[in-house]
């Protein structure tokens, strides 16, 4: 999924990608992998509907184990795993700062916001998924959408 706003961008430079984005921002006509994107920083950081433990780890995975200090930093780690995905879900999907009226870094915290806002909500919105039956979605589905995504994207940038 990254690689395919990259190639959109025909750069691999984060402020080439986000002026590319000055018309048409990459979510509009890349949605399978901006979708992609935000499902796999979800299941990266255990987060929705893939907080799941399995296996032998049924009683709570490694939270389990860890309490007081451990275990806020552990969780610590997840919101800022899913906060960091989300902030870099704007430059790439949602062009970055641009924006009316507003100056770029205040569109860039509001759109990371807005993202941020979305993954919290979805949350509570989604069925909690085994790992091995997301495996197999990501392997059957997701894996051929987001290549079927990069060759879209990769005809749409030859016919430019």
């Amino acid at each position: 999924a990254i690689t395919t706003a990259a190639l959109g961008a025909e750069s691999l430079r984060v402020g080439e990608i986000v002026d590319t984005q000055a018309g048409l921002w990459f979510v509009v006509w890349m949605p399978f992998a901006f979708a992609i994107y935000l499902l796999s920083a979800m299941a990266m950081a255990f987060w929705g509907p893939f907080d799941q433990p399995a296996g032998r780890d049924v009683a709570g995975g490694a939270a389990a184990e860890l309490s007081g200090v451990d275990r806020i930093v552990f969780l610590g780690g997840r919101w800022l795993l899913l906060t960091v995905a989300a902030a870099f879900s704007v430059p790439l999907f949602l062009g970055g700062g641009n924006g009316p009226l507003l100056p770029p870094w205040l569109w860039t915290v509001l759109k990371t916001a807005a993202v941020l806002a979305f993954l919290v909500w979805i949350r509570r919105k989604v069925p909690t998924l085994r790992m091995d039956r997301y495996m197999e979605v990501a392997w059957v589905v997701l894996t051929p959408l987001a290549v079927l995504q990069a060759l879209v994207v990769a005809l749409v940038v030859l016919v430019r």
